[in-house]
């Protein structure tokens, strides 16, 4: 599986780094789409531990393809000590190109203090690729690079000098004016257009002039100072943009300066320009940087679908980002803008169809299209002097956070004018220590917990992706599920008439060849062990443990249906006088009963003497609720704890849906997932466990507290699932209520949804109702994590795994909240829902 994860992760890395400069990409995309799998992926291999780490990623730092070694290199990193260190910076003075340029990515988005000494003295003894790449990750860490610039500016080697520059421009003090002076009159484009931009970050005087002077000429590299000239420029410094259009090797970069410039004199050629097939989407793009109009619908010419028959092209795509910029309808275009223009004033600067200033600047960087925002980024240094200067190419979710704290120092304070009349004042900010800052810090509740909040002081699980809690609950996150083909009642396919098996979750290694409370024990004894194993249990407090099971109400459901059916069926075929058959069936005990029956008797005691709980069970009880006995169970627990009869509790379920009688049962009553009925439930099993523990309790003996459960609710409808009546989320609305109500902030701080859906329609109907009657509680925006996505149906577990899953995200920082809300959904009627919570900061 981790070898699964890191190949994952090299996938999104490709795709995380391709939309740092993606058209039609946002940074909200970019968080919530490619960086948010890659690190999911990454967390999973940091909780792999030293038996990853030797047998996975030490051998891919070798790897020829960059993206594995840069995901290597940051696992490496972000697991701490410094053996991965050495690991990565060895790799990082490798003479294998891709092997360098990965590890040096992942340094850069990786900030390690110990490692700063490391780069100075690598700085100072490497060759210049080194070097650059170096340079490159001290800038990134805003770390200063400890020497004086000059001597590696004069080395004569382009990128290590592009490096320098860009270095000045965060630490001004380490590179002489004369040398960027130099650097400006460079025969090297590169080199020259570096130094430009250093220089306007800077406010080095003369360098406008030098900017026009290069824009005049024409010559290689023309396109990093038109941009330039583009956004410090006045309306009359456009005409050397437009005069560059005509040239068929400026005319790319001339339309982008002109979409850069946002001067309405440019929407006229840029319309003419759409109608050239050949740069047609660049136009589009430029006139949409300035109008804000959106190119969609009946304004973007539809793409053509690739078929196999397809003639190849005589000249393809070329790949890049402007791949994926749209084709404009330019008739259609200039129908928008003869009505447009109206509002836009021919002497203004336009931003996304809004007057510059610093709102429009930062809603763009903020909301902006991937590929322009560099240029705006560059544009922000530049009119705050080097006061505001952030990468593009950090973690989306960092830049996110950069941008709202610069929001309120930009704001009102951005110096709008010409580059030209820009004041000459630096005001670069001195360099801080570098400190190692986690992208996902613990989430923790600032509040103490409530007095009658259950403190949950452990963790136990076993499931379809893991015999722990904590690689289950990663593996859940990177978005991992391993459904396969389960033994028991085949379906037939309807169109081939062939036999297909069912899928479902199972945990073939640990139960397979177990059934009934065979298989419940198995599956409770290894939840048991991983507790543990996690908590690092003793024996001495009382420990009761509360266990809730499977109801039996599908199982019996099932079987009545059969019965009923089978006794309409020899009505039908056999004389009334010998029906008397069918009545002795039906007085024979009900599979749910029996199987009830015996799980009271023998469950229990088979789990306490196979499991060997340090200290053995003071207190125990059995609860046949389904997904809601879980609140049922916690309630009793509390009960207990409050009382006294026992110090800590043991409150989890055990439910395996993929054992042949339950597929019988679900497929009888049309509930299971299958290719002839794709809505319905795929089953699982699982088993799994919380401690728990009066918040006072463990706050007295300094028991690390994963999370507290702070509200529960439970209630009932009058009818079942079969009932035939709709499901209107009338018990459903009145927990959540009545748990959201409780909570002293009444629920303003949750901002996550553990959602019991299985699949089935009635559970699904249940919860839109409901969100309709929680007016008060808008529920339908918060984001909502799905349990079945990754385990299945797992009935009567997965009250426990809400809890497991919701800490876990406490612990590892990706809850995007200190308060989560799960609900629970009962075949029988039953509805319960919890609050759980963050662990109070200390």
């Amino acid at each position: 599986m981790a070898r699964d994860f890191l190949a994952d992760a090299t996938f999104f890395w490709a795709q995380r780094e391709q939309g740092l400069v993606a058209p039609d990409a946002t940074l909200q995309e970019l968080i919530e789409g490619p960086e948010q799998r890659l690190l999911a992926c990454l967390d999973a291999l940091v909780l792999g531990g030293p038996s990853v780490s030797q047998k996975v990623l030490r051998p891919a730092l070798a790897s020829e393809e960059l993206e594995t070694v840069a995901c290597a290199s940051s696992v490496l990193l972000m697991q701490g000590g410094a053996e991965g260190l050495e690991a990565v910076l060895t790799t990082l003075r490798a003479d294998t190109e891709p092997a360098s340029q990965g590890a040096a990515r992942a340094l850069e988005l990786t900030r390690r203090a110990d490692a700063v000494s490391r780069l100075h003295a690598l700085l100072m003894d490497t060759p210049p690729g080194v070097q650059t790449r170096v340079l490159e990750i001290l800038t990134q860490w805003e770390a200063d690079p400890a020497q004086g610039l000059d001597e590696l500016l004069a080395a004569g080697d382009v990128p290590l000098a592009c490096a320098v520059l860009r270095a000045a421009r965060r630490f001004p003090a380490r590179l002489r004016a004369s040398s960027l002076e130099r650097a400006l009159g460079s025969d090297v484009p590169e080199v020259r257009n570096a130094a430009l931009e250093t220089a306007f970050t800077l406010g080095h005087p003369g360098v406008w002039s030098t900017c026009v002077e290069v824009v005049r000429l024409r010559g290689p590299g023309w396109g990093g100072p038109a941009a330039l000239l583009a956004l410090g420029g006045d309306p009359q410094d456009m005409d050397l943009l437009l005069q560059a259009l005509p040239e068929p090797v400026l005319r790319r970069d001339a339309l982008w300066a002109l979409g850069l410039s946002g001067r309405i004199t440019a929407v006229g050629p840029l319309l003419e320009a759409m109608r050239d097939e050949a740069i047609a989407p660049v136009a589009a793009e430029a006139f949409c940087a300035i109008t804000g109009l959106a190119l969609t619908g009946e304004l973007e010419e539809p793409r053509e679908v690739w078929t196999p028959d397809a003639p190849e092209e005589e000249e393809p795509t070329p790949l890049g980002p402007e791949a994926a910029l749209p084709r404009p309808q330019p008739q259609r275009v200039e129908r928008w803008w003869k009505k447009a223009q109206g509002n836009f004033s021919p002497q203004g600067r336009y931003l996304a169809g809004k007057p510059f200033g610093a709102e429009p600047l930062l809603d763009a960087l903020t909301m902006g299209p991937m590929r322009r925002r560099a240029a705006l980024a560059l544009e922000l240094a530049v009119r705050t002097q080097g006061a505001c200067q952030f990468s593009t190419g950090n973690w989306a979710l960092r830049q996110w956070k950069v941008l709202q704290v610069l929001r309120p120092t930009v704001r009102g304070r951005l110096a709008l004018g010409s580059f030209r009349a820009l004041p000459r004042t630096l005001a670069v900010p001195e360099a801080l220590p570098v400190k190692n800052e986690p992208l996902f810090p613990p989430v923790f509740c600032q509040r103490p917990s409530p007095p009658g909040s259950l403190a949950v002081t452990g963790l136990g699980m076993v499931s379809s992706l893991g015999d722990g809690v904590v690689g289950s609950c990663a593996a859940a996150r990177v978005g991992v599920a391993r459904p396969g083909a389960l033994e028991g009642t085949p379906i037939v396919d309807e169109d081939s008439g062939e036999e297909l098996p069912v899928t479902g979750h199972a945990i073939p290694h640990l139960t397979q060849g177990f059934s009934g409370v065979g298989r419940l024990v198995r599956l409770g004894v290894a939840a048991l062990a991983d507790l543990v194993h996690q908590t690092g249990l003793t024996a001495g407090p009382r420990t009761g443990l509360f266990l809730n099971l499977p109801s039996g109400f599908l199982l019996a459901a099932a079987e009545r249906h059969a019965r009923e059916a089978a006794k309409q069926e020899q009505a039908a075929s056999e004389p009334e006088e010998d029906s008397g058959e069918a009545e002795v069936s039906e007085e024979e005990p009900l599979l749910a009963e029996v199987l009830r029956e015996r799980y009271s008797r023998t469950l229990l005691p088979r789990l306490r003497a196979q499991a060997s709980l340090p200290g053995g069970v003071a207190q125990e009880a059995l609860f046949f609720g389904d997904s809601p006995g879980f609140v049922t169970a916690l309630r009793a627990a509390e009960r207990a704890l409050r009382s006294g009869a026992v110090e800590r509790c043991i409150v989890g379920g055990i439910d395996s849906l993929v054992e042949p009688e339950w597929l019988d049962a679900l497929e009888e009553l049309r509930l299971l997932k299958t290719p002839n009925r794709p809505v319905g439930l795929m089953p699982g099993e699982c088993a799994a466990f919380v401690l728990v523990e009066k918040a006072d309790a463990a706050a007295r003996r300094g028991a690390p507290v994963h999370a507290h459960i702070d509200a529960m609710a439970s209630a009932s409808e009058p009818t079942h699932i079969f009932s035939g009546q709709p499901h209107l989320g009338v018990a459903l609305t009145s927990v959540l209520t009545e748990v959201l109500g409780s909570l002293e902030n009444r629920g303003r701080e949750t901002g996550l949804v553990f959602a019991d859906l299985d699949g089935t329609m009635q559970r699904a109907q249940d919860w839109g109702y409901a969100q309709v009657r929680l007016e008060g509680f808008p529920l339908r925006e918060l984001p909502a994590w799905y349990p079945v996505d990754a385990w299945g149906g797992v009935g009567a577990a997965t009250g426990a795994l809400a809890v497991c899953m919701a800490a876990r995200s406490f612990a590892r920082g990706h809850a995007p909240t200190s308060g989560i809300l799960a609900w629970l959904w009962g075949w029988a009627g039953e509805r319960a829902a919890l609050h759980v919570r963050a662990p109070t900061a200390r």
